[in-house]
């Protein structure tokens, strides 16, 4: 648009520059000459009249396009000569011409006003008298006025197809970016090949990419539950076999062993599962939640306090956040030794904040951890448990909400986990400490 802009820009001022001068007056030669040579003639026959008659004769010879009047030497003694504008210099040559009674001083030009094509004019007798006319458009003056109005509108004209244009070539790309923004969520349109032969290529590409990346992640995602679902039976039979022996330490370690390995299997199934999740959203109350969470920990013996208010609503997928919130609060119970769990509301968001006194983790790692099967060697042990799903189950399941998770170091010691959730336009209040009389309809 701008270089079409530009274009026409140029065309108008480069017209501006070159041809100002040369085309100030355009005037028709033949009209020109026609007039002169009648301006010649009139004078011959004025000069040729009585003085008692000239007034009456230059009545009868005046004409539409040209009017003549005659005046005595007396009324134009004393009057003083304007001097001819060098603009009209040229238009003066040409009315004289080759008629002797025109040449030299005795004809003299004055524009009769300022935006008018009329020329007024004297013309000087051998008497004395003069010949007083008036030529009615005559000229044409350059109206730069009208150039700019008539590039103002070339330029409208060129933007509006311009505009058109970009828009028809950029909704194809626009609909590109929104599939490649949605591609790996689970989101897999396809995408019209249509437009320009270049955007139908890079359509055609984008859409085999999305079936290529679909049956990579069906054929992973059903191999891996696969193999995690049909561990079950084996461990199965390891648990009910430990059962049976009477070294009562061997019998402690096989069951060690076969727990391990049955969360190591239902963590990998609820990271697998939460990609297909059908579970839809629907307004909940997440200090209930919380409160529930931290009153079930307390019962187990863990030291988990809930501090917010006591309802606060928000659209989400109930089970999902409790996964969520659970894996924090195991997180902060088992590295930490404790969990702070705060809520807080804003304008805009619901902010959850799951705090402990541990040892933290490194400032590069805190990006790392969201990564699936990703686990800090030193900070957190296998003796701990888990697989290193914890968080990244967290972070995505944060992330099909809409929200936002952070972790971050507390500078008196310790991991801060923040979930920011968006918030529904009505919230309702609440007080205090929520015990167990706060659990939600959900878990009953």
């Amino acid at each position: 648009m701008f270089v079409l802009l530009a274009a026409v820009a140029l065309v108008f001022v480069g017209s501006s520059v070159f041809y100002e001068e040369a085309e100030t007056y355009t005037v028709d030669d033949t009209q020109l000459e026609q007039i002169g040579e009648r301006l010649a003639v009139d004078a011959r026959v004025v000069a040729a009249t009585p003085v008692s008659q000239r007034s009456i004769l230059t009545v009868m010879l005046s004409t539409a396009d040209l009017s003549i009047d005659w005046r005595a030497p007396e009324a134009t003694a004393g009057r003083p000569a304007r001097p001819e504008p060098s603009s009209l210099r040229d238009l003066h040559l040409r009315l004289a011409g080759t008629h002797e009674i025109l040449q030299g001083d005795v004809l003299d030009l004055s524009p009769t006003s300022i935006g008018t094509a009329d020329i007024r004019g004297i013309l000087r007798l051998p008497d004395g008298s003069r010949i007083g006319f008036v030529a009615p458009d005559i000229l044409q003056p350059h109206h730069m006025t009208r150039g700019i109005a008539s590039a103002a509108v070339l330029a409208g004209a060129v933007l509006l197809a311009a505009g058109m244009l970009v828009r028809t070539l950029s909704m194809p790309l626009r609909a590109l970016a929104d599939v490649a923004d949605g591609v790996g969520s689970g989101h897999w349109i396809p995408v019209e090949e249509k437009g320009p032969r270049e955007v139908r290529y890079l359509a055609r590409a984008i859409n085999a990419m999305q079936d290529r990346i679909r049956r990579l992640i069906a054929d992973r995602t059903e191999a891996l539950a696969a193999v995690s679902h049909d561990l079950r039976t084996p461990l199965a039979r390891l648990r009910l076999r430990a059962g049976f022996l009477e070294d009562s330490e061997l019998q402690a370690a096989i069951e060690g062993d076969v727990a391990e390995m049955e969360a190591m299997v239902g963590g990998v199934l609820a990271y697998l599962s939460g990609e297909n999740d059908p579970e839809p959203p629907r307004p909940v109350d997440l200090a209930s939640i919380l409160a529930t969470l931290a009153d079930d920990a307390a019962d187990q013996g863990r030291d988990v306090r809930y501090d917010g208010p006591g309802h606060a609503s928000v659209r989400v997928r109930p089970l999902a956040m409790k996964r969520v919130f659970g894996n924090l609060i195991d997180n902060a119970v088992n590295y930490g030794g404790a969990a702070r769990i705060g809520l807080a509301m804003d304008a805009d968001w619901l902010r959850v904040r799951v705090e402990d006194d541990g040892p933290g983790l490194p400032e590069a790692e805190l990006s790392r951890v969201t990564t699936p099967f990703y686990r800090v060697e030193g900070s957190r042990s296998r003796a701990t448990g888990g697989l290193g799903l914890g968080l990244a189950i967290v972070s995505r399941e944060v992330a099909r909400e809409g929200g936002q998770f952070t972790l971050q170091n507390r500078p008196e010691g310790g991991l801060r986990a923040e979930v920011a959730l968006p918030r529904l336009p009505a919230q309702g209040g609440g007080h205090q400490g929520v015990g167990k009389a706060g659990r939600s309809a959900i878990d009953k």
